[in-house]
């Protein structure tokens, strides 16, 4: 059975775990401060065409999600999504619990806000 309802349900590609092995063979300082990291960012800097970000890694998407929050949100905002989305059904309370943020959820038909539904 194949399910695509999270990155961990399966394994992952086998160039990917030929790069894990590959980096095993070494020592490497860790915590941000090797040349893998260094590497990834300078990937992300010529994807983007900018050399003056700093992306930020996580190890789940989750981590992903409540930082992309914690960015544009203050304690005092609440977050509106659908019943259905994701980030109320699958995160398992993540989001209010690190961004002090309250969660709207609203009903919908097609799992899609539209500015009327947000209104009411």
């Amino acid at each position: 059975m194949r399910s695509f309802g999270s990155d961990n349900n399966s394994g992952v590609h086998p160039r990917i775990m030929d790069a894990i092995v590959e980096s095993n063979t070494n020592h490497a300082i860790g915590y941000g401060d090797d040349n893998w990291t260094r590497r990834a960012e300078q990937a992300m800097q010529t994807l983007l065409e900018d050399d003056s970000i700093t992306p930020y890694f996580v190890f789940n998407g989750t981590g992903a999600n409540v930082i992309a929050l914690q960015a544009c949100l203050s304690s005092f905002h609440s977050i509106i999504c659908a019943t259905t989305a994701h980030i109320a059904v699958d995160e398992c309370g993540a989001p209010s619990k690190l961004t002090g943020c309250v969660l709207k959820e609203i009903p919908t038909t097609d799992g899609k806000l539209s500015p009327k539904l947000v209104a009411t």
